[in-house]
């Protein structure tokens, strides 16, 4: 069965998604050594040109696919991004084709990640040959082990979210199922987020994938099996101090208590979610040194 990796990397005027996804497949090739694809679009793609050579993107991504966006979502829906407590923006966020992804994986076997899920350890490999057809998380863990955010539901009234930042599939009628709902979610957001009860104007895939999840196992909390490890995320108030190795950061950890000050913490042999997108920029080409 052929397998590999799949990434949806979308720029906008600030983030470099494709950049931080073509650095995370320098880091896949060098820890899982497995075929990886990024969807993108031809704008994302042609401005990466620019800082890394095409001759290093082809090392490291076997598949490029180029999809058009849709104008009217790219200009509607937006999220506020933090670099820490010192930048604070509304941008343009595009994500819509994550729900595509079953029609558009080449392999037989899946892992989706997002670009900012920095691959520091050969964790993933533990997914390929399940016997379940679909996982995903609902359990994680901030790394800054003192705070305390409540994502561990779409609301206080609704279901367990689940996260779509790491979702393994293989083909098989119940993924098949499962894009299916996320596309009919997806095309009547609306409608859903009235029925499940969430706030928020952004478009979010972990919501999407949730109510999928929840729906197609007849309306049963957390039936959909985990993978078989821990999430573990940093939050926009933090910072990566600097890049060690492939498989060591140091990262600056807000404190719970004191907000603009920070811990220094090292990060070792385990994948991490970093959702400071300018973190990982400023550290790409620290990264690209490290691995070639």
């Amino acid at each position: 069965m052929t397998k590999g990796i799949l990434m949806f990397a979308h720029n906008n005027t600030e983030i470099d998604y494709f950049r931080m996804a073509v650095v995370n497949a320098m880091l896949i090739k060098e820890h899982l050594g497995v075929d990886v694809t990024i969807v993108t679009d031809q704008h994302s793609y042609d401005y990466v040109t620019q800082t890394i050579p095409g001759s290093q993107i082809d090392s490291c991504v076997d598949n490029i696919i180029i999809n058009h966006k849709d104008k009217e979502f790219k200009r509607t829906n937006s999220k506020v991004y933090r670099d820490t407590v010192n930048l604070q923006k509304s941008l343009s966020f595009y994500n819509l084709d994550r729900a595509d992804a079953y029609d558009i994986s080449p392999y037989d076997e899946t892992i989706m990640i997002d670009a900012d899920y920095l691959i520091l350890s050969n964790t993933l490999n533990s997914c390929w040959g399940s016997k379940n057809p679909l996982m995903m998380n609902y359990t994680w863990q901030d790394i800054n082990f003192n705070r305390k955010f409540d994502l561990d539901r779409l609301s206080v009234a609704s279901i367990t979210q689940y996260w779509a930042t790491v979702v393994y599939f293989k083909k098989s009628e119940y993924s098949e199922s499962f894009f299916t709902l996320c596309k009919n979610v997806r095309k009547n957001y609306g409608y859903y987020k009235n029925l499940y009860r969430w706030s928020g104007g952004t478009f979010r895939n972990d919501y999407v994938f949730s109510v999928a999840a929840h729906m197609l196992n007849g309306l049963t909390d957390k039936a959909l099996p985990e993978l078989p490890f821990k999430l573990f995320k940093s939050f926009d108030y933090d910072d990566i101090h600097s890049v060690i190795s492939t498989q060591e950061i140091i990262m600056y950890l807000e404190k719970h208590d004191s907000p603009g000050e920070f811990l220094l913490s090292k990060w070792s042999n385990l994948d991490l979610h970093v959702m400071n997108k300018w973190a990982i920029n400023r550290a790409a080409q620290d990264f690209i040194e490290v691995i070639t």
